[in-house]
């Protein structure tokens, strides 16, 4: 089968040297049919019927094609999640190199981190497939999914949080593993309320100004600005702290 239009909604299942037929045709709506629908109503919620209503397809197809729905969840995910944190590894790897052998920058380690998903691939009514994706992750976070994703993803944080503690070495590692998921959690957050369908920031706004929500650079440097001072404050824990264990 040929690959789809775009590397991000590769779809698993099927030789790639097939000719391109109905068959490829079939395969990638029912995939990209997964994955829109997975960003709106999250991969619990999606049922196979909703998939099959989306794409023209049957139950038979889809089993055809990837096995189950499960599969075809959990590779509809990686293929909306991992593209976004391969170019956060990319951007961080050429950062170390840059400054090798040097400790990487902190606003060099926030733009790795945060520019990839401010950028990250939008819907057809301008979206992010990321924060709406994870999104409803959160929202479940003991669903076999998130689980599945946040296993897929830790690497990903780890790498940040290794070159955080490179640079920050005043810093615990549990107070940089803290930091670094309140840095992701505002940049979710926020862009969330950027979501077209939204409207959060007009309405806290009302009749006053505001940035034009789809720049992404503007966005960013908001995020960054923020980041930063979150990063600059003062350690909050002790060494006593770290470590203690709740008395029964």
């Amino acid at each position: 089968m040929s690959p789809p239009e775009s590397a991000s909604e590769a779809v698993p299942g099927k030789p790639e040297n097939s000719p391109k037929s109905a068959d490829h045709d079939a395969s990638t709506r029912i995939f990209r049919s997964a994955r829109t629908l997975i960003a709106q109503k999250g991969p619990v919620a999606t049922t196979i019927r909703d998939i099959c209503v989306a794409s023209n397809a049957n139950v038979a197809a889809v089993h055809y094609y990837f096995g189950s729905k499960d599969a075809l969840v959990r590779a509809a995910l990686l293929s909306i999640l991992e593209p976004v944190n391969i170019d956060r590894r990319e951007r961080l790897a050429a950062a170390r190199r840059r400054f090798t052998p040097a400790p990487i920058p902190v606003p060099d380690i926030l733009d790795a981190m945060l520019r990839p998903i401010v950028a990250a691939e939008r819907g057809a009514d301008g979206g992010r497939l990321i924060i709406r994706t994870q999104s409803h992750l959160r929202a479940v976070p003991g669903s076999d999914y998130a689980q599945f994703m946040a296993h897929q993803m830790d690497v990903y944080a780890q790498l940040f949080i290794d070159a955080l503690a490179e640079t920050l070495p005043r810093f615990s590692r549990a107070e940089l593993i803290w930091r670094y998921e309140f840095i992701r959690g505002l940049t979710m957050h926020l862009l969330a309320n950027c979501d077209p369908l939204s409207h959060k920031f007009q309405t806290l706004a009302g009749t006053d100004p505001m940035i034009d929500l789809e720049d992404d650079e503007l966005v960013l440097r908001e995020l960054m600005g923020t980041a930063l001072q979150g990063l600059a404050a003062p350690a909050a824990w002790s060494d006593l702290d770290v470590g203690r264990v709740a008395q029964p």
